[in-house]
């Protein structure tokens, strides 16, 4: 008996000893009512009017509520008692927020009523979910339903962000998908509208000066070989010919290259 006493009070000092110190310290395990159910981590908002289970994002100011549907850049949900928080002592002015498990999300029906299993994203509403009707990027799948009879409430979700593809099953489908719902949000964007012009008229510099250059000088390169069969005493001469319009494809696709790399630079 005394030596497993010894044994016991050893091994609680030799852990006591050992522990690593770091900037990181293990919060409280709570019981949970309508709280996340994740280990999460502190971060810091700078919408100073994000509640518990608002949609956050992240903008060049930080953190902010999501205030667009199918937002690309959500980041988690706020959840101010979680079960499980590592909290990092260099954010004096955090909350946790979860970025994948479940947790309780404010939600509204401005995309109609939610049901069991449908797809969450975020809304036009400042920092609410809504239902997903179509393909685009989704905070997660709900957990229960909402009817929608205060307008908004708080369901749990099961927190996975990722991009949802909900009308077109084919691959072709789903890019072209994507890439409108990648160019409507951008548009949305007073900011970003130049930069999309930008790139559109980039390509279609490009786009031209290929469709230019294939239909002008590959032509005559065609005809070049055709002649060289039928008179081959003017050899050097048709050869020089190709030579000079493979020399003038290439270049009218470097200068179409070129071109629309400084249109972007604008």
């Amino acid at each position: 008996m005394p030596n497993n006493k010894l044994f016991v009070i050893s091994s609680l000092l030799a852990v006591f000893f050992l522990l690593p110190t770091t900037n990181y310290q293990l919060l409280t395990i709570r019981a949970q009512s309508q709280q996340g159910i994740e280990v999460t981590s502190i971060y810091e908002i700078a919408d100073k009017e994000a509640v518990e289970g608002d949609i956050v994002v992240t903008q060049e100011t930080g953190l902010v509520r999501a205030s667009k549907s199918f937002d690309n850049k959500m980041f988690g949900v706020i959840q101010e008692q979680p079960l499980l928080v590592y909290r990092n002592q260099d954010v004096k002015d955090g909350k946790p927020i979860v970025r994948s498990g479940t947790a309780f999300v404010n939600v509204t029906v401005l995309n109609g009523p939610i049901k069991y299993n449908d797809y969450i994203t975020s809304s036009s509403a400042a920092g609410k979910g809504q239902k997903a009707s179509e393909s685009g990027y989704v905070l997660g799948i709900a957990l229960e339903a909402f009817d929608g009879q205060t307008n908004q409430g708080k369901i749990k979700v099961a927190i996975r962000i990722e991009y949802a593809e909900l009308t077109n099953p084919r691959f072709a489908g789903r890019i072209f998908s994507f890439l409108g719902s990648s160019f409507l949000e951008n548009i949305q964007d007073p900011k970003r509208l130049g930069e999309i012009i930008r790139y559109i008229a980039a390509g279609l510099v490009v786009l031209l000066s290929f469709t230019f250059g294939f239909l002008t000088f590959s032509r005559s390169i065609a005809k070049s070989v055709e002649a060289l069969g039928r008179n081959p005493l003017a050899k050097s001469t048709i050869q020089l010919s190709i030579l000079m319009n493979i020399f003038l494809l290439v270049l009218t696709g470097i200068i179409g290259i070129v071109a629309s790399i400084l249109i972007i630079r604008l």
